[in-house]
C-alpha cells in the first residue's frame, strides 16, 4: 500500500527547507528526500540578509517586501522550533573616503533607502578595529541566518514525522500522472529543490542554471561582534566565540572542486585592507550556489507536468528569498494568486523543447 503525502520535495538547502516548513505550518502532509553532503552552498553560507546591495549600493529586489517578511517569519520559526538561528544584526559598510561619506548624508535621505539606513557615521563604532578613517554606513532590516543550524533543525524536525529521506532522488524511478508516484509513496505534487542537481533533471535540465563558486573563510580575532561588517569582503559572527566568517569569491566555470590558494589569498588580501587587528585562519570552505543568468529564482510548473514543480536558483541572496517565496509558492499551488512573472520559469519557455 503506498503512503499517501500532498508534497515530495527533492532537496533540503535553503529553498527546500523554507518550503517545508511553509507547507507544514499549514498542515501539508510532506516527504523529503536529501543528501546532507549535497548541501555545499548552505554548508559554507554566511547566511548574510542585506537589503542595500551591489557596486553602487541600491536597494535589493523587493527588499520592501522580503525583508519586513524574513524579519518575522525566522523568528516565528524560531519560537516553534525552540531553537536560535537567526540574529538580526545592523550591517557596516566603511566608507572609502570623505566624498562618499557626504554621497551618503544625501542619499540616505531619498525615500527608497529610509527604511533601511539607520546612521551615517562620521567615526567608527568599531574604533581601532578597523581601516575605517572616513566612518561609514549603518544598514538596518539586516542580521544573518546560521544556515548549518537552520537546515539541521528543519530536518530533525522532518525526521520527527517520518518525513524525512537521506537518499539521492532518481527521477527514473518517479512516475508522473495525475499523481505523483516515487517507492511507494504517492503525492499529489512534486517540488525540486535541489540546487545544481537541477541542471540533469529530466524535467527541468533546459533551464539557464549557472554554477557560481563561493569560498570563505572562518578566522579568530579580537573584534566587537555586534555588527556584520561588510566592504570587499565580510564579518560574519562564526558560530564559536571570537571566530568570523570572512568571505566570499565568486567564479563561474571552470573551477576546481576544492578550496584554492586563489580564494584564500582574494579574501585575505580584501581581509588585511579592512581589518586592523591580527587574525588567524581556523578553516577554508568552498560550495558552489545555483544562480541564474537574469538573477530571479526559478518557480512554476513543467510546461507539460502541472503538478511537477521547481522552486530553485537563488544564488546568492538565499536566505532573504526564501521565506517570502517559500509562502508565495505554497499559496500559489494551493490554488492562490499566479507567481510574479520575473520568477516564474515561463519567462524561459522558448528554451523548452519536448
Amino acid at each position: 500500500m503506498e503512503a499517501r503525502v500532498d508534497y515530495i520535495i527533492v532537496g533540503q538547502g535553503l529553498a527546500g527547507s523554507a518550503l517545508a516548513w511553509e507547507l507544514m505550518g499549514r498542515g501539508k502532509r510532506v516527504k523529503v528526500y536529501d543528501l546532507p553532503g549535497e548541501n555545499r552552498a548552505s554548508i559554507i553560507s554566511a547566511g548574510i540578509c542585506n537589503p542595500i546591495t551591489g557596486k553602487v549600493m541600491t536597494r535589493t529586489f523587493l527588499a520592501d517586501l522580503l525583508f519586513p517578511f524574513l524579519n518575522q517569519w525566522y523568528p516565528q520559526a524560531e519560537r516553534k522550533l525552540g531553537r536560535s538561528f537567526f540574529y538580526p544584526k545592523p550591517i557596516y559598510r566603511p566608507f572609502l573616503s570623505l566624498a562618499e561619506q557626504q554621497q551618503w548624508k544625501e542619499k540616505s535621505a531619498a525615500v527608497e533607502l529610509r527604511d533601511f539606513v539607520t546612521k551615517v557615521c562620521d567615526t567608527s563604532p568599531l574604533p581601532g578595529a578597523l581601516n575605517d578613517p572616513h566612518g561609514g554606513l549603518l544598514i538596518r532590516q539586516s542580521g544573518y541566518l546560521d544556515v548549518v543550524s537552520w537546515v539541521a533543525t528543519i530536518r530533525d524536525a522532518l525526521k520527527e514525522q517520518g518525513a524525512w529521506t537521506e537518499e539521492y532522488f532518481d527521477e527514473k524511478e518517479c512516475r508522473v500522472d495525475d499523481a505523483i508516484h516515487y517507492k511507494g509513496v504517492t503525492a499529489s505534487q512534486i517540488v525540486l529543490c535541489n540546487g545544481l542537481a537541477a541542471r540533469n533533471s529530466q524535467w527541468f535540465g533546459w533551464l539557464p542554471l549557472r554554477p557560481l563558486k563561493g569560498e570563505a573563510l572562518v578566522v579568530k580575532m579580537e573584534m566587537d561582534n555586534q555588527n556584520i561588517v561588510s566592504r570587499g569582503v565580510y564579518l560574519v559572527p562564526g558560530r564559536d566565540p571570537g571566530t568570523f566568517i570572512a568571505g566570499s569569491t565568486y567564479q563561474h566555470e571552470p573551477y576546481s572542486l576544492e578550496a584554492s590558494e586563489e580564494g584564500r589569498e582574494q579574501i585575505l588580501t580584501r581581509l588585511k585592507k579592512l581589518v586592523r587587528n591580527p587574525f588567524e585562519i581556523i578553516h577554508q570552505g568552498w560550495g558552489i550556489r545555483p544562480t541564474v543568468t537574469d538573477r530571479r529564482p526559478l518557480m512554476g510548473s513543467h510546461p507539460d507536468h502541472e503538478n511537477v514543480i521547481i522552486f530553485n536558483g537563488l544564488g546568492t541572496k538565499g536566505v532573504s528569498l526564501a521565506p517570502y517565496f517559500a509562502k508565495l509558492l505554497a499559496d500559489w499551488s494551493e490554488g492562490g494568486p499566479s507567481l510574479p512573472a520575473e520568477v516564474n520559469i515561463s519567462r524561459f519557455k522558448p528554451l523548452y523543447s519536448k
